[in-house]
């Protein structure tokens, strides 16, 4: 058996565009999202809107793309969640590829195979421009006929995927990479900041941190880092989204490591200046988000 028809629960910044990535490879798309304007544009690329997480049951993948805990629970187990419209002999792979804590995949798990559907996580990484691409990073956790059958769709949205183990063990990984991706996302936005304020410009600095110690994912390519910092400013209203989702992500860390025994540290401190960011950081980002001239560029 094939993949055929997909649905995506969540269509926002990430869902988006690695939604209409699958779109455009062929595939039947099921979309459902609370934002009406975020559904418009499939509507018009021929795609199937939902108004309830319950009518993606049909699909043969169903992905999980939203915001946080509450949600994840509400579309896959709630009163109107995917778990309410399993038909008998049908066996959807629901496959969650948010960040979360690898308790919450076990609690929502059980239900659902109890109903027929096979789970699986599988948390991304990359970003806006990633997702955009089709080149992002999948962490696949779950059984292993269920991660070869999801392997083609994948291949339409990433092009470094990993086998990370049992159910759960994908999140573990992510948010391990979380916790490092956002103490480089802001300590890399202040040392642009002091550099090119000394006349070295971002365009000059990359590529040296690039072979260097300093070396990141914002300096493989300046113009990549640059549209990083763009996607990620390009409102105040996405940026305060976004951070809602680092605070989450860096305290998801700190209850993994507090479960074993460890002291939350860095990351805790890190989690703690990410939930007190103020505008200036907004206004750094953005600043960073545009291209230098082109005699700037040059320093």
């Amino acid at each position: 058996m094939s993949i055929k028809k997909v649905a995506f629960i969540g269509v926002g910044s990430m869902g988006a565009p690695m939604a209409m990535r699958v779109r455009q490879a062929g595939y039947e798309l099921v979309v459902c999202d609370r934002d009406r304007d975020a559904v418009d544009r499939f509507r018009e690329a021929g795609a199937i809107v939902a108004s309830r997480a319950s009518e993606c049951a049909s699909a043969d993948v169903v992905i999980v793309l939203v915001a946080n805990d509450e949600q994840i629970f509400e579309v896959t187990i709630g009163p109107e969640g995917v778990l309410r419209g399993i038909a008998p002999g049908h066996s959807p792979v629901v496959c969650i590829m948010c960040t979360t804590h690898p308790e919450t995949i076990t609690r929502v798990a059980g239900p659902l195979v109890a109903a027929g559907a096979r789970v699986m996580d599988a948390p991304i990484s990359g970003g806006i421009v990633k997702a955009r691409n089709g080149t992002l990073t999948i962490l696949m956790g779950g059984r292993r006929e269920d991660v070869a059958f999801v392997d083609p769709l994948m291949r339409v949205m990433g092009e470094n995927l990993f086998e990370c183990g049992d159910l759960g063990s994908a999140e573990v990984v992510k948010v391990a990479n979380n916790a490092i991706c956002i103490a480089i996302q802001f300590l890399t936005a202040e040392a642009i900041d002091f550099a090119e304020r000394q006349g070295v410009s971002f365009e000059k600095l990359a590529p040296i941190l690039n072979v260097s110690s300093g070396r990141s994912f914002l300096t493989v390519d300046a113009e990549e880092g640059r549209g990083q910092y763009a996607a990620w400013a390009r409102s105040p209203e996405a940026f305060g989204s976004l951070m809602k989702i680092l605070a989450k992500d860096l305290h998801l860390a700190e209850k993994l490591g507090a479960s074993v025994g460890l002291e939350p540290g860095l990351v805790g401190r890190v989690a703690d200046y990410v939930d007190h960011v103020g505008p200036n950081v907004f206004a750094q980002w953005a600043r960073h988000g545009r291209l230098p001239p082109a005699s700037a560029a040059k320093v």
